[in-house]
């Protein structure tokens, strides 16, 4: 990685990128997250994980060049409603989950999230029921994992 605010670069653009694609007032990058939930629906985009591939002079991907490529796995939680009635819930959920669908399908070309800084990437999604805050609440959601690839 080529300087130390790389990952703070990626999760900046992907919550400003997935935001503004759903329209939504209330989003937490990761200095941003709240331990209540002030108002839905609401993003927050938060690093999970990260793994740096070894330095090889046989890198097909880098063209023998020996760079080091991180994947790292980010968590886009769409909190869509305070849980109450499921059908609807989910029909307040599945527009959200819709437009985030179609930002991420429309990044099939750099700059990815509008930043150079990732190179690929891959998601996944599934509906969940976070309990969040204090008192605990349940929420209707949708987690977006997203596995960006930098080098």
């Amino acid at each position: 990685m080529t300087s130390p605010t790389v990952l703070v670069d990626v999760l900046n653009a992907i919550a400003t990128t997935l935001s503004a694609a759903t329209g939504l007032t209330y989003t937490q990058a990761f200095d941003e997250l709240k331990d209540g939930m002030q108002d839905t629906p609401t993003l927050q985009v938060y690093w999970e994980d990260m793994t740096q591939d070894p330095s090889t002079a046989n890198d097909r991907s880098t063209f023998r060049a020996g760079v080091r490529q991180t994947s790292i796995t980010i968590f886009a939680d769409l909190y869509a409603h305070q849980r109450s009635h499921l059908a609807e819930d989910m029909a307040l959920l599945m527009p959200l989950v819709e437009a985030i669908r179609i930002e991420l399908e429309k990044q099939d070309a750099q700059p990815l999230f509008g930043t150079t800084l990732i190179k690929s990437f891959s998601w996944s999604a599934r509906r969940v029921t976070f309990t969040y805050g204090d008192p605990n609440i349940n929420y209707i959601a949708a987690r977006f994992t997203l596995t960006v690839r930098v080098f």
